[in-house]
């Protein structure tokens, strides 16, 4: 198996833009199965219509009491750089600032392995994208074509 990064954020690994990445809600790494605020770790992958990359996983600690706004930062913070993410539940909160980050919430019910989310995505990468995943690539485009344009604009000192 392939060695897991250890980054501050998804944000900082190396992936080509034709792949989605993907965050899994995960206690085993084999299921989705934790609500996105209280989740004690998130399983990351590169995804394209081929293969599916293991690239990152986090562990995070058991919060004490519900409603506390806070906990969501740290997981919040690792999951930049996401495309999606899969839990069994997310709150409002939780789901507006993924989306303000750029990762789109999936909600999947009953500890759907992640296996086969990940074989139906690649059907979906293949076939006729869905209408999320074309507005994900076309986000992901847009950033990369404006970031350069955006550093040419800049001037360079030596």
């Amino acid at each position: 198996m392939n060695q897991l990064a250890d980054v501050n954020s998804v944000a900082e690994l190396e992936v080509d833009a034709n792949k989605l990445i993907v965050a899994f809600a995960s206690s085993d790494g084999e299921m989705i199965n934790q609500h996105f605020g209280s989740s004690l770790g998130f399983h990351v992958y590169a995804i394209d219509g081929s293969s599916a990359t293991p690239l990152a996983a986090k562990s995070f600690g058991k919060e004490q009491r519900d409603g506390n706004e806070e906990k969501l930062k740290p997981k919040l913070a690792w999951l930049t750089g996401c495309d999606m993410v899969y839990c069994g539940s997310v709150g409002g909160t939780a789901t507006n600032e993924l989306i303000k980050l750029g990762a789109h919430p999936v909600i999947v019910k009953g500890g759907s392995d992640i296996e086969e989310i990940i074989a139906e995505l690649q059907q979906d990468l293949t076939g006729a994208m869905s209408p999320l995943l074309e507005r994900i690539f076309k986000q992901k485009s847009g950033k990369d074509q404006s970031r350069f344009a955006e550093m040419a604009d800049e001037e360079w000192a030596e």
